[in-house]
């Protein structure tokens, strides 16, 4: 099927299921049109323009059609995200730019939250498009740098401004932060900022870490293209938690932490489908057996 038969097909369906009635029109009498659903005019009413112009539209046959009139017709037909993705598809061959849905990318549904407590064995979460954790596992919080016997803890909701403007983070927990975490996550962050202006959370950090003496000057610099971290491989450490007698390759980047492992973590990123800008991270860490030292108190 082509993109102009496809486009027909969704647009003639969500007419189909539409009822004149609930719209205002009266309820149909007499002889006439039985087809069920809306009418191409009654559409083209809806939307403020000529029966022609919406009957390109739906032939496949209007040249470029906006994105505000594609809009449109999602809000007028009730298009769910998927079937307005599907519609830019077919008008104009990509997605759209942004959501629908003001909130998309900012939830998950409770679903995620349970599949994601379950993982077991390695850390993995979801955080929405201005990288607030939404939904993590109990691993997840075991990964972050502790004092001796304090309990496990997440020391930031937003991950971004963890890994860029949190001491702990940048000396203690991701290793050689300067050359390997700094450059992609300043990218990252300023790919998201301009892709979502009107989010706050977004606005804020573009602000906080511009300002801030360490990453700014990175920030502000940083010209690289780098949306997404799926599939990178960077040094973290990982706390210890099993017995001394186990304790090979454990060392203390400092006096302050629980003895850690450092090694390699590589991220497998997915994107919650239904909230776009959302991500889900599934963290494989191979710590390094060889007794490796850093040069911090052992």
């Amino acid at each position: 099927m082509d993109n102009k038969a496809a486009l027909r097909q969704l647009l003639k369906w969500k007419r189909e299921e539409l009822n004149p009635a609930d719209l205002g029109w009266p309820p149909r009498s007499g002889r006439g049109r039985r087809v069920p659903g809306l009418s191409q005019a009654q559409v083209a009413q809806l939307l403020y323009v000529s029966e022609r112009t919406y009957r390109l539209l739906e032939r496949g046959e209007m040249a470029s059609p906006s994105a505000e009139f594609l809009d449109r017709v999602a809000e007028v037909l009730r298009l769910k995200e998927r079937e307005r993705i599907a519609l830019y598809v077919y008008a104009l061959g990509h997605e759209p730019p942004h959501p629908q849905d003001p909130l998309a990318g900012k939830t998950v549904p409770h679903a995620w939250h349970e599949a994601v407590g379950r993982v077991e064995g390695q850390p993995c979460y979801v955080n929405d498009v201005a990288w607030n954790v939404v939904a993590y596992n109990d691993d997840f919080v075991r990964m972050f740098p502790r004092t001796p016997h304090a309990e496990p803890a997440i020391p930031e909701r937003n991950l971004m401004r963890y890994m860029l403007l949190n001491e702990t983070a940048r000396e203690h927990h991701l290793v050689n932060w300067g050359t390997e975490w700094a450059v992609p996550l300043t990218a990252q962050l300023r790919n998201a900022v301009a892709q979502h202006p009107e989010n706050a959370d977004l606005q804020a950090l573009d602000k906080e870490v511009a300002a801030d003496p360490v990453s700014g000057p990175i920030y502000r610099a940083n010209h690289v293209a780098y949306v997404h971290p799926n599939g990178d491989t960077r040094r973290m450490r990982y706390p210890w938690a099993g017995p001394p007698q186990e304790e090979r390759g454990v060392s203390r980047c400092c006096r302050d932490h629980e003895p850690s492992h450092e090694g390699d973590v590589t991220m497998c990123a997915a994107t919650p489908l239904g909230s776009p800008g959302a991500r889900f991270f599934l963290l494989v860490f191979k710590p390094d057996l060889a007794g490796h030292q850093d040069g911090h108190d052992t």
